[in-house]
């Protein structure tokens, strides 16, 4: 559904037809679209065709939906690793979606990981420590997750990113990652200023002021006058600084001693059964 940027709504009432439950998607996907506009439908109203019931009220769980959204879209402003989780590989565009994140994110001055995964849930996530927040890309029903307060950092959709990096204005909302490409299409070149790019912001989240300044790399002032190329990876840098790195070979440095039978059983009771 797309609508023109300069409508307004506030003269009408919008009346979706289907189930006004958390467990309908479509119902969550419209409802939080116009919700997040500020020239919105003055009412928003129901109709069931199972019960035929006409609700004119809205459920509280959407505003509760819509907070935390606006919640996690600002915690992922904060963050300087993102993790871009492709959920599909049948959607059409979907690789035009992840080279346009991994552009923004670059532009940001920001890193960027990709990863192709199935079912998402807080174990897998948790394998990637120095991943700060996850941007998911999948089909609008499955853009918000039903466990994602289980999750230990935030897992937000293409245009969340895109107003967390701020070149875009929170009062436009969509789960549909074909209207990220569309609004990015419209964007014309230089936009956005180098000085507005950045200028600090106001952290909602910390509190504090947080200065968004690219670091500027001069290498004249690098050995060798910037001829040899230095590669920069937010991982192996995480990594590094981990007390625990896990198995490490020590090649030469250990004794090596012949294998001997070893214990049998469970590994929560070795030897006992």
């Amino acid at each position: 559904l797309e609508l023109p940027s300069d409508v307004d709504l506030s003269t009408f009432a919008l009346v979706f037809i289907g189930d006004d439950n958390s467990s309908s998607r479509q119902y969550v996907n419209v409802m939080l679209r116009f919700m997040s506009m500020h020239n919105g439908p003055s009412h928003y109203w129901t109709y069931s065709p199972m019960t035929g019931e006409l609700t004119t009220t809205l459920p509280p769980f959407l505003q509760r939906r819509l907070n935390r959204r606006f919640y996690l879209t600002q915690k992922a402003r904060d963050a300087q690793v993102y993790g871009i989780l492709v959920g599909t590989l049948s959607q059409q565009h979907f690789t035009s979606v992840v080279s346009t994140l991994q552009r923004i994110i670059a532009d940001a001055g920001k890193s960027s990981y990709t990863f192709a995964v199935g079912k998402i849930n807080g174990a897998k996530l948790a394998n990637f420590g120095e991943i700060d927040c996850f941007v998911l890309v999948a089909c609008g029903e499955h853009s918000l997750l039903d466990n994602e307060r289980d999750l230990h950092v935030p897992v937000i959709t293409p245009l969340e990113l895109d107003i967390a990096l701020g070149n875009a204005e929170w009062g436009f909302y969509s789960l549909n990652y074909s209207e990220f490409l569309r609004r990015k299409e419209r964007e014309t070149a230089g936009a956005v200023t180098e000085e507005d790019a950045d200028a600090p912001y106001y952290s909602l989240i910390s509190g504090k002021l947080i200065d968004s300044k690219k670091e500027e790399l001069d290498l004249s002032a690098l050995p060798g006058k910037g001829q040899i190329a230095g590669y920069k990876s937010e991982a192996s840098n995480h990594l590094r600084n981990r007390e625990y790195r896990g198995l490490e070979a020590n090649i030469g440095k250990d004794e090596a001693h012949e294998a001997v039978p070893g214990q049998t059983g469970i590994a929560s009771d070795y030897g006992n059964r």
